[in-house]
């Protein structure tokens, strides 16, 4: 990224709906850049999405949770709750109110909303624990329990400094 990105987080994106780019910057307001697709300057104007977004530690999105065609957010709060917040499909607004997902997610230090690891048609997470080992959360596309009981999917992953 060039300069004019310093002092910012970058949240990672994945999956096939990861249409902008999403960033927090050193203050807390969370801000989303609509790709354009115009050769030079891929992003649109910013859009502020909201502040307060410093009580998260970690930020992943781009991928559909719930199964309505829009990328959705998943952020972990510094107690290790875990919260879901639904795209909108809106670029001045692009995340609906929070989902509460769950708590203990602070034994992860990374987080990844992935798209669809398992070729069911639903999105799914991976997380890192603090041995480095991986764990994939299977997508069930509901928003009330959006996730499966985690599974094992390898070792030695403390090696790298992000998995995104």
């Amino acid at each position: 990224m060039t300069t004019a990105y310093r002092g910012y987080a970058y949240v990672p994106s994945g999956g096939d709906l990861a249409e902008g780019l999403v960033a927090r910057d050193s203050v807390g307001n969370l801000w989303y850049y609509d790709r354009q697709f115009a050769y030079g300057k891929p992003y649109a104007t910013r859009a502020k999405v909201g502040g307060g977004w410093q009580i998260y530690n970690q930020l992943t999105a781009g991928a559909d949770l719930n199964g309505d065609g829009r990328p959705d957010l998943l952020a972990r709060d510094t107690s290790g709750v875990l919260w879901l917040y639904k795209g909108t499909g809106s670029a001045t607004a692009p995340y609906a109110t929070r989902v509460k997902v769950g708590a203990g997610w602070q034994i992860y230090n990374q987080l990844s909303l992935t798209g669809d690891l398992t070729d069911d048609g639903k999105a799914d997470a991976i997380a890192r624990d603090t041995s480095g080992v991986l764990w994939l959360y299977k997508g069930t596309g509901s928003t009330t329990a959006p996730f499966t009981t985690r599974t094992k999917i390898g070792s030695g992953w403390s090696i790298y400094n992000s998995v995104l």
